[in-house]
């Protein structure tokens, strides 16, 4: 079995040295795991743990797919993400924001030590005034209708296909 490992999973303790199956990072993963490096040092040596770079193609679609979620992500969660791709391997992972996107790629993601996100979730921008909800790439920084502060808010989707916005059973009122 493959398995990509993000930087939480060697921070939670995760060791692929006593794991089964192939293991990969990428090597931005590695220098973001100072504190475990001698887990990660040990496991390159044994073989346990091998670096690799994604393809820049795939670095392009994971990017998109990251602005369309509104999730922010770093370069080395862009490459990890691109490499579970490649590799078509499970990525292990405790981030809610690679998980995130993971789903929005088909991408299969296993947790560390979270029970991980159940819903999935897009960003937007709330105003802080009148509650009015924009997209994540509107460009002002101030609510249109009352001038008030816009920040970001993680929202579920609510837009999932073929989800249900009513019950069946259920009849509707009568409005007359």
């Amino acid at each position: 079995m493959i398995k990509i490992l993000d930087a939480s999973a060697f921070i939670h303790g995760y060791n692929p040295s006593i794991e089964e199956g192939e293991h990969y990072t990428t090597n931005g993963i590695v220098s973001e795991v100072v504190s475990k490096e001698d887990i990660v040092k040990l496991a390159i040596e044994y073989g346990k743990l091998k670096i690799l770079d994604p393809k820049p193609e795939t670095i392009e679609k994971v990017v998109k797919t990251s602005i369309e979620t509104g999730d922010t992500i770093s370069n080395n969660d862009i490459e990890i993400l691109a490499l579970a791709i490649d590799l078509g391997g499970i990525l292990y992972t405790d981030d809610y924001g690679l998980q995130n996107v993971s789903k929005k790629l088909k991408i299969v993601y296993e947790n560390i030590v979270s029970a991980g996100s159940k819903d999935d979730f897009i960003w937007k921008k709330i105003c802080k005034g009148c509650k009015k909800m924009y997209p994540i790439n509107y460009l002002d920084d101030e609510c249109e209708v009352c001038g008030s502060p816009l920040y970001r808010k993680m929202v579920k989707n609510r837009l999932k296909k073929g989800k249900k916005f009513y019950d069946k059973k259920k009849k509707p009122k009568k409005l007359f």
